[in-house]
């Protein structure tokens, strides 16, 4: 007698989360990788991990980042990008997306320098800057400028293009052209010495992607001539690459203004304008009121002037154009920091982000919106204003049930201030002192914090410092590792802690458990018909590995081979992790499994949507869940 074996259904190859995937700005196929910091990356060498990665996923290399990220960009398809997501030298995979240069045509006069340099309306008629800042160089990442206009004297050189991938960052829309005419023109410029940079990641339409411009800061932080200063008139969707890029690049010593976007709408939903080391600038008009295009909120740093701006344009060297936007708000306050950079060379990008803000004219723009300072740009003729520096402590780790204590160090430029201290974001368990800028305390919570320490002096000066502070669990390493879902395999006597329709989580024999007596089952009515099942999880932070997983069986009574009539859609938050329709059909229950770890550290909902037409069922059944974290 032979006994008879069974061979279980193999696991399909893990998948991870595709972040920003999909919306209207996404571009098919196209994607940015960031790599983990690991020891094979330090040993092999970016290039190599990169060429590994893309010839096992069957991408395409497109730009390689060495500078402001570690990682590519690549074509691929989703499938394959999915499947690289889960890659343990990647930490994370995002579609890349479009961003664009925006602004509104017009013909009056321009007014903005004559507003910068007074407190107070009416306008008089002159603008008073106390340098050159022929010392400085400011990279304006856009669309390119027109190097030959007269208005820049020679000053103007090509530094990268990464739309055509080449060193000729000439402009053929204009856009670049003039915010570098605001930043450092003769005519219209805020700083009239700077040594101006194109850096060219728009085309000629003002459009470009996250991958082309993450490539252009990645060549300022890699090429950047200090002291530097970096105009970012562009924005799009939110993109956690090209924030990174950005705020890596700021880091590295380069100070960043960022157009709030012209949405109406909070600049916290964009990038790179969500960027908290850069200086967000909204814009407002010649009345002091805030622009009724001009994105706001907590996000922002500081407004300037943005509606009506005359600057320098591409079409001869000689040409002008008045236009309107938060694109032309930010080179007003790029050039005030090449002024103040200047006379401070050795400035941080924190202590010139921080004399903007705290130099800056008070409670001047009417309907700032709420969240938004209440700040107009001011150049002060000494080109130094009262600033508090707080110097950043660095990435913090501690331990569940140990007392520790951090000194936050800060200083006012004014001697004999007294300075008084505060702090958010702080770990359970931690405090500060007010009067001495000591955190103590004994952590009573794992998790990763982002604390912002902040000091003030009498005059009003303030200045801050961000900083994350991870708190492991009392035994180190993953504070809480194991298996997170609730109710995994729906077998408890209610649905808790999941959330489904009616009738989805069943014990009928109408379809099988795969273990247990009862399963999810969504769909399979033959009509048109929606089913979900979700459950809200917090993925712990400090573990290394989070892994989502279900198994599915597909049955459908619909005959097609090309047409997906009924679709399971299964999501992580906003993010869509897969979708499988009756073009999937499989009887046998087939693992799935996809990484969670972007999502360390966050409270998510894992949802399953079915969505049935109006004949012919498809069921979808799933059953033993799990978040398994280590």
């Amino acid at each position: 007698m032979v006994a008879a074996t069974f061979a279980g259904p193999a696991a399909a190859a893990p998948e991870g989360v595709i972040l920003g995937a999909n919306g209207p700005t996404a571009i098919a196929d196209s994607y940015i990788v960031v790599l983990r910091d690991t020891t094979a990356l330090r040993a092999q060498g970016v290039p190599a991990v990169v060429a590994q990665l893309a010839a096992r996923h069957r991408g395409s290399v497109e730009r390689t980042y060495l500078a402001a990220l570690h990682g590519f960009s690549t074509t691929m398809s989703e499938a394959n990008a999915r499947r690289l997501a889960a890659e343990p030298a990647v930490a994370y995979v995002e579609q890349d997306h479009t961003v664009q240069a925006s602004a509104t045509q017009t013909n009056p006069p321009s007014w903005g320098l004559d507003r910068i340099d007074q407190r107070d309306l009416p306008l008089n008629n002159s603008y008073t800057y106390p340098t050159t800042a022929s010392n400085v160089r400011a990279y304006i990442i856009d669309t390119g400028v027109r190097f030959t206009h007269s208005t820049f004297g020679g000053r103007a050189t090509s530094g990268r293009d990464t739309v055509n991938n080449d060193n000729d960052a000439t402009d053929c829309n204009g856009h670049g052209t003039h915010v570098a005419g605001t930043v450092g023109g003769s005519a219209y410029g805020v700083a009239k010495g700077v040594q101006i940079v194109g850096v060219r990641v728009l085309d000629c339409a003002g459009s470009g992607s996250n991958a082309g411009v993450i490539a252009g800061v990645d060549w300022v932080t890699a090429n950047a001539v200090k002291p530097a200063t970096a105009n970012m008139s562009l924005g799009g969707s939110a993109s956690t690459a090209l924030d990174t890029s950005v705020r890596n690049s700021i880091n590295s010593g380069i100070s960043y203004g960022l157009a709030a976007g012209n949405e109406n709408a909070n600049a916290c939903n964009g990038s790179p304008s969500r960027v908290a080391e850069g200086i967000t600038v909204g814009a407002t008009a010649i009345n002091d009121a805030r622009a009724s295009f001009s994105n706001y909120g907590t996000c922002l740093d500081i407004f300037a002037p943005g509606v009506n701006i005359t600057s320098s344009w591409y079409t001869s060297d000689t040409a002008t154009n008045t236009i309107s936007g938060t694109s032309m708000a930010t080179p007003h306050v790029v050039g005030a920091a090449a002024l103040y950079l200047a006379t401070n060379p050795g400035a941080t990008p924190q202590q010139v982000r921080d004399n903007m803000v705290n130099t800056a004219t008070l409670n001047k723009v009417t309907d700032p919106r709420t969240g938004s300072p209440n700040r107009l740009l001011f150049v002060t003729q000494t080109g130094v204003g009262n600033t508090v520096t707080v110097t950043n402590p660095g990435s913090r780790t501690g331990t569940v049930g140990t007392a520790t204590s951090l000194q936050i160090q800060a200083s006012s430029s004014q001697t004999g201030q007294t300075l008084t201290y505060s702090a958010t974001g702080l770990p359970s368990g931690l405090s500060i002192s007010s009067s001495t800028g000591l955190i103590s305390g004994t952590p009573t919570a794992a998790g990763t914090f982002t604390t912002t320490a902040s000091a003030s002096d009498t005059t009003g000066a303030s200045g801050s410092a961000t900083f994350s502070w991870t708190i492991n669990g009392s035994g180190g390493g993953c504070p809480s590792p194991g298996q997170k879902l609730g109710n995994p395999g729906f077998e408890s006597a209610t649905a808790a802690p999941w959330t489904a329709s009616t009738g989805v989580i069943d014990s009928s024999s109408g379809q099988p458990a795969r273990t247990g007596v009862k399963k999810a089952w969504l769909n399979g009515y033959g009509t048109t018909h929606t089913d979900t099942l979700s459950q809200t999880v917090t993925v712990p932070a400090g573990c290394s590995a989070a892994t989502f997983s279900f198994w599915l069986r597909i049955t459908s009574s619909e005959t097609t081979t090309t047409v997906a009539y009924d679709k399971l859609t299964v999501t992580v938050g906003s993010a869509t992790l897969a979708t499988y329709s009756n073009l999937n059909e499989n009887t046998t229950y087939t693992q799935k499994s996809f990484s969670l770890a972007a999502y360390a550290g966050q409270t998510v909902t894992l949802k399953f949507t079915g969505v049935e037409d109006s004949s012919l069922e498809t069921s979808f059944v799933v059953d033993d869940t799990a978040l398994d974290v280590s």
